[in-house]
């Protein structure tokens, strides 16, 4: 049972509707799942009223919970509630159990229309704390019928250790679809048994009348009944062809209003039939862009009564857009009184992953620059918007007249019209160009070229741009005849070329192989002509290479993709395949020919270096941990000699001795940093900030590095304000780490000048030393990873040769630029940063601290457990804390812990993640369990701190992160905070 008295929290308080994306994703089981739709649509075919209870059945199996369930809604007002009609699992016996619609999950799922995902809903809602076992995490999946809510699907978790992932929620959204078909078959099957009976009714009162005609009206009557028997039949089958769940159709009228739809068109677009009749045109469906390509269809329909299938996107009724493959035509009137119909099927998913192959064809566009004379793109409108040197040193034609639609003065003014008539068209319709006409080249003259052109698509399924080439044919064109006639010629060369050649005729029946083909499989051609060469193409891949060539051959364009094929030895070897349209003489399409070319060892390569950063980041995170657990206890115990009576001639000890601490901290992060920023890792909090500013507190960290050293630091700034928009903390750490340079190699007594001025749009400052200076080969180097000036034996001491690494990645994250200058060894070092102006003004920063009265003890009567298997550690941060009036109690592992809570309730609890058996994380989960500590503060603080550990911590019920050795002025404010 489940704690009443606890605080409520509010819904979104308790959502974590973001740990679907987050979390690790389980292969999808998608046997499984065409398994259980098969069962639910038998059950619905033989008794709908029996499908609820095997639907929760179904979600309990492939979502893997603990329960579930199907609730639906009774009663209005403040007397609605949600009953549990079908319930399976730990909860089975609750079935029939009632939860106010007000203060249960499934009524703000459905209140939301959306899938909710709740932690511990028992914290927001009263009803859910009198269930037993406890709800752990709870999946909640709205369904409506005909547009009117009717229930939810849900999935409990009772283990914490269960967690749903984005694949339950499509599992669970897959049930909810089928149990609004059940719920709408059973009132279908309702609605025909009253018909069925009113029916019987007319036909018994009919008869009665038919008795009283004579003989020559029975004729007729039964020649009606067969008609009307036929009417019947068709309407039947066409019930039937609009029932289908996966093609929609709507019944619309030339004028802009739409009559009907089936129930597959209102899932497609959100809208019912009556939001689909109120509708006062069906343009309001139509994004803006695909407006000229509907029109041309409704052009087709008005005077032909059909139009060719045709893809564009619609709006759904939530805003958001999904694709359509149409194929109206008219059913009766003409012109545009026409009344017309429309199969649609939604191949939204389709074009996601023609979306997610765009990095394939960039791929692509990278290998035809090997051969095409001229690459180029083009905006989404196709104006040439960037100049081309391809293109003009190909042509000769000027970038500056190149631009818009002034390519067109190098084509032919015989083939002009044609080829910017053929672009416009390509660019309305958004489909691939693949064309040929005569070009000036720079040479002189005029050469055929051929043209190919392709979208890139952003992922919302709009066009981002366009990517062409250019291709010299101008000796195929006039050879064409020859090389018709030399196919043996063709066939030599594709036998001696080491790359895989195969032609695919237009049924994908393989026609050609070259020997190199031959050898590397083993096989015959008997074997791998035909459909033969299915056999050695990977499983996983076949199904993903005959849709694209199926796409392609009817298209008959070129398209290129990566797979597995089986070489001789048994052996799975990746190939590079690129296949192009193949015509005969008179232009005919006669299938693909097709080149693969064996990257098996790139591939090999590829998996290898990205193997290698998967282990250098566990190094660093092992590295960084394994340094700051011994670094955790030395600083306490600096911290506790100098809050107590020390000698004043040994407080220049202690300064070294904690300068050298925070030393190590700084170098750990910064190892820790520099593997972020050049990965990309990191973002960038902009606002205005003025340059004045962030110079200060760069100065300010640097000073005791500078102070010691005894070096003259000048800082010169000019009287207007330089305002940036950047990141305050990571610029404050460029300047930072340059003014620690710059200490670090000049001679004590040195001399370091930092300047800032203004040269139009940017900021410039430059920071000059009299140090050690660099070398023309140094000044190339200073900028990379574990680079260091050479000079003493003491300079190795001075850092890891990473700080440079993260200015120039930092600087250019700001969109600026980094500079090293010297005149040789011994004459110092110039760096020099340029920076983008902003035009806002800098924001306002305030900065509070909690105020503690002189003497008094911060944590006086705060009760404080310290869990860490490091005895040094977790001894000397407890001698600290006691130091600041706390009431401390230590214990060593997870285990330990729990029992000291069973004992004694503390306020907060400083625990160690990195424990053996039972770590930190664990632990933490244990205690979030129990609602009688859902008032501990837990604090982690360990040696692990990178964004994976911190996002580990919040998932755990931690509180708040922080690493070894800890800064005490964060903890204690922490600490004070509760």
């Amino acid at each position: 049972m489940q704690d009443n008295g606890a605080p409520a929290l509010s819904v979104d308080e308790a959502l974590i509707n973001e740990a679907l994306e987050s979390r690790p994703n389980r292969l999808p089981d998608y046997q499984g799942e065409s398994r259980a739709l098969a069962a639910l649509s038998q059950e619905m075919a033989l008794d709908p009223s029996g499908v609820l209870p095997m639907l929760a059945k179904l979600a309990l199996t492939l979502c893997r919970a603990g329960s579930a369930g199907v609730s639906l809604p009774e009663g209005n007002g403040a007397t609605a509630v949600y009953r549990w009609c079908a319930v399976e699992g730990a909860l089975a016996g609750d079935l029939g159990r009632t939860m106010p619609a007000g203060d249960c999950p499934s009524g703000a799922a459905q209140e939301r229309n959306a899938m909710l995902l709740f932690d511990r809903p028992a914290r927001c809602f009263a009803s859910c704390r009198e269930i037993d076992p406890p709800i752990h995490e709870s999946l909640h999946m709205p369904w409506r019928v005909n547009g009117l809510a009717v229930g939810t699907v849900w999935a409990y978790a009772h283990d914490p250790a269960r967690h749903f992932n984005a694949e339950d929620a499509r599992l669970l959204q897959s049930l909810a679809t089928c149990a609004s078909a059940a719920q709408q078959m059973t009132n279908a099957l309702r609605d025909a048994q009253n018909a069925g009976r009113n029916l019987t009714q007319q036909v018994a009162d009919r008869t009665r009348i038919l008795q009283d005609i004579n003989t020559k009206l029975r004729d007729e009557a039964a020649q009606r009944k067969q008609i009307e028997h036929a009417l019947r039949e068709s309407e039947a089958r066409l019930q039937a062809a609009i029932s289908i769940e996966t093609v929609g159709v709507l019944f619309f009228n030339l004028d802009g209003s739409m009559v009907d739809a089936n129930d597959a068109f209102e899932q497609m677009s959100g809208y019912s039939r009556a939001d689909l009749r109120s509708a006062t045109h069906w343009d309001r469906l139509v994004p803006l862009e695909f407006l000229g390509v509907t029109t041309r269809a409704v052009t087709d329909l008005a005077t032909s009564g059909r139009t060719q299938p045709y893809e564009r996107q619609l709006i759904r009724k939530d805003g958001k857009r999904w694709w359509g493959l149409f194929a109206p035509t008219r059913l009766s009137g003409a012109g545009m009184t026409s009344k017309c119909a429309e199969f649609v099927l939604d191949v939204t998913e389709r074009k996601r992953a023609e979306t997610e192959c765009v990095e394939s064809e960039e791929r692509f566009r990278a290998l035809v620059e090997g051969f095409a004379q001229a690459v180029w793109e083009a905006d989404a409108q196709g104006q040439t918007a960037a100049v081309s040197p391809s293109w003009s040193a190909y042509t000769g034609q000027p970038g500056n007249e190149w631009l818009g639609e002034g390519w067109a003065n190098a084509v032919h003014p015989a083939d002009r019209d044609q080829a910017l008539r053929q672009w416009k068209e390509a660019v309305a319709a958004q489909r691939v160009v693949n064309t040929e006409f005569r070009l000036r080249v720079a040479t002189g003259g005029w050469r055929w070229t051929n043209v190919r052109a392709a979208p890139i698509w952003d992922p919302d399924g709009t066009i981002r741009k366009w990517v062409g080439m250019n291709i010299d044919v101008d000796d195929r064109r006039c050879a064409q005849e020859a090389l018709r006639e030399s196919e043996a010629r063709f066939r030599a060369l594709a036998d001696a070329s080491p790359a895989l050649i195969w032609q695919i005729d237009t049924q994908g029946n393989t026609v050609y192989l070259n020997r190199r083909h031959l050898g590397a499989t083993g096989f015959t051609p008997e074997a791998l002509l035909a459909a033969g060469w299915h056999t050695i193409v990977h499983p996983l891949d076949l199904p993903g290479f005959l849709s694209r060539m199926q796409d392609a051959q009817r298209e008959q364009s070129a398209f290129q993709i990566r797979l597995r094929v089986r070489v001789k030895d048994g052996s799975w070897h990746w190939f590079e395949t690129c296949c192009a349209p193949w015509r005969s003489a008179g232009g005919e399409f006669r299938g693909h020919v097709s080149v693969s070319i064996d990257i098996t060892e790139a591939v090999r390569a590829e998996d290898a270096l990205k193997e290698a950063d998967r282990r250098k980041d566990e190094f660093l995170a092992t590295l960084a941990h394994e340094l700051r657990n011994p670094l955790a206890p030395i600083a306490n115990a600096l911290h506790l000699v100098r809050r107590g009576d020390f000698p004043a001639a040994s407080m220049p000890i202690l300064d070294m001795l904690d300068r050298q601490v925070h030393h190590m901290v700084r170098l750990i992060d910064d190892l820790m940093e520099v593997s972020r920023i050049t990965r990309g890792k990191i973002g960038l909090v902009k606002a205005p900030v003025a340059l004045a500013e962030i110079v200060e507190n760069a100065v300010e960290t640097s000073r005791p590095v500078i102070d010691q050293a005894r070096h003259q630091l000048t800082v010169t700034l000019p009287g207007a304000p330089l305002v940036l928009d950047a990141d305050r903390v990571r610029l404050t750490q460029v300047f930072a780490n340059m003014l620690n340079n710059a200490a670090r190699y000049t001679d004590t007594g040195g001399q370091i000048r930092l300047d800032a001025r203004r040269e139009g749009d940017w900021a410039i400052v430059t920071l000059s030393d009299t140090g050690i200076g660099m070398t023309a080969a140094q000044l190339h180097e200073v900028f990379e990873m574990f680079t260091q000036m050479h000079r003493l034996a003491e300079r190795s001491q001075g850092g890891l040769g990473i700080g440079l690494t993260m200015v120039r990645h930092l600087v250019r994250m700001h969109g600026g630029t980094v500079e090293a200058a010297s005149d040789g060894p011994g004459r110092g070092s110039t760096f020099t940063v340029r920076l983008p102006l902003s035009r806002q003004a800098p924001a306002q920063t305030q900065e509070t601290s909690p105020v503690v009265a002189q003497g008094a003890k911060p944590l006086e009567g705060k009760r404080i457990l310290i869990v860490d298997d490091n005895h040094d550690a977790a001894d000397s941060l407890a001698m600290v804390l006691t130091n600041e009036g706390a009431q401390v109690r230590v214990v060593y592992d997870g285990a330990a812990a729990l029992g000291a809570l069973e004992q004694s309730t503390p306020q907060s609890m400083v625990l160690d993640i990195g424990m053996p058996g039972m770590d930190g994380y664990e632990t933490a989960r244990q205690i979030r369990q129990n609602p009688s500590f859902a008032d501990l503060q837990i604090i982690a603080l360990t040696g692990w701190g990178q964004h994976a550990d911190r996002l580990r911590s919040r998932m755990s019920g931690i509180d708040s992160h922080l690493t070894k050795p800890v800064d005490f002025k964060t903890l204690i404010e922490l600490l004070t905070a509760r």
